[in-house]
């Protein structure tokens, strides 16, 4: 019997694929597979044996599959994927808490979404691979839930992917309780106002002071030379551009900003010599005894909340530890960060999985969170 036309019976009464892995990213439609994978899945995604299938995988075309809301795993223990709209259908894995679906249908007590499968196939002359598509799959609805349910829990706060100390980083694959260094607690709205209130902001911002010429942004040294930086390959690979952002008296500092391709950082130089003193991820808070430098930056790419913290001491700035966060970023608005008057640093926060709103816009609501420096 010719192959193509012995596929459907194969269909009925081939048994369930191996279970595959998911796609990284479900917000997101992958135009470069789905209906170009379909001919070859037509194919050979079918298992030599022939046991029946009551629950069969469910391609779909993904062109023409309307998407009519955006749903999220709401429960903590995550919610299974299965194959059918029941509980005795095939699981096909497992989406952790906050993760964004994409909703195709409603079906009672189960709603139905789409996602790329990946499956084990066997063909015809014993060859075996894998192949990638659009399917159809079913989560329980009382699993799902809206975004503003997605909120940071006192067990996420000191779950660490790695910290660096002494220059020497340790890394965390599957993650890490911080249980040393830091204390971090999550405080309601009221406790974070009042303690903004006696933060103290030491960058003394006369960025009318020194303009750029051109792409050329030039210091002035004591020793009567200049600080010189200029601006490369604007919308590059390369690009590198300079803004003067203020300076601090106490530290005797110019503080340069300095953006690139997929970066930026934030830079403070001795006003005297021009020598570096402390480069910086992000804008840097000092504590109020100047005694400590921090910056908190929410990094998109990796998903994580990074804290650098430093030690100030007779003008010098050496670095403590730097700890990447697991489970929750800062927020983007450098007015929510910042030291209080008790020595705590505090921040504005949301869950890696809540920091993004439906329509890709930063999320506008908040957590708030207090972290203590423990005594070594």
């Amino acid at each position: 019997m010719n192959r193509l036309l012995f596929l459907p019976l194969l269909l009925l009464i081939g048994s369930i694929l191996a279970i595959g892995t998911l796609s990284c990213d479900r917000t997101t439609k992958d135009k470069g597979t789905g209906a170009k994978d379909s001919s070859i899945v037509k194919i050979v995604a079918v298992k030599d044996t022939i046991t029946p299938a009551q629950f069969p995988p469910l391609p779909i075309d993904y062109e023409k599959t309307k998407v009519l809301k955006s749903s999220y795993v709401v429960d903590r223990s995550g919610v299974e994927l299965r194959q059918g709209p029941d509980h005795s259908a095939p699981v096909l894995g497992k989406y952790p808490y906050g993760t964004k679906l994409d909703v195709i249908a409603e079906e009672g007590d189960w709603v139905a979404v789409m996602d790329r499968i990946q499956r084990d196939y066997k063909g015809g002359q014993g060859e075996k691979g894998d192949v990638t598509r659009w399917e159809k799959i079913y989560v329980a609805k009382s699993k799902l839930g809206k975004q503003d349910q997605i909120t940071i829990s006192p067990k996420d706060l000191n779950l660490i992917v790695s910290i660096t100390i002494n220059g020497r980083e340790t890394y965390y694959e599957k993650g890490h309780s911080l249980d040393k260094y830091l204390r971090l607690e999550l405080i309601d709205e009221q406790t974070f106002s009042a303690a903004r209130k006696t933060s103290k902001d030491y960058l003394i911002k006369d960025t009318m002071s020194y303009f750029k010429n051109g792409k050329v942004l030039e210091l002035p040294l004591k020793n009567g030379e200049k600080l010189i930086f200029t601006d490369k390959g604007t919308d590059s690979e390369l690009e590198e551009r300079y803004s003067y952002k203020g300076h601090y008296d106490f530290l005797n500092a110019y503080a340069v900003e300095g953006d690139y391709w997929e970066s930026s950082d934030v830079r403070l130089f001795d006003k005297l010599d021009g020598h570096l003193i402390v480069e910086c991820g992000a804008s840097p808070f000092f504590s109020s005894d100047k005694s400590y430098l921090m910056t908190l930056l929410a990094d998109p790419y990796e998903s994580t909340g990074d804290l650098q913290l430093f030690h100030v001491k007779q003008g010098k700035v050496s670095p403590m530890l730097f700890v990447r966060f697991k489970k929750w970023m800062p927020t983007w608005k450098e007015d929510l960060i910042f030291w209080g008057k008790d020595g705590c640093i505090y921040t504005a926060a949301n869950h890696i999985n809540g920091y993004w709103g439906d329509e890709g816009a930063l999320n506008e609501k908040s957590q708030f969170i207090r972290i203590s420096i423990l005594p070594q």
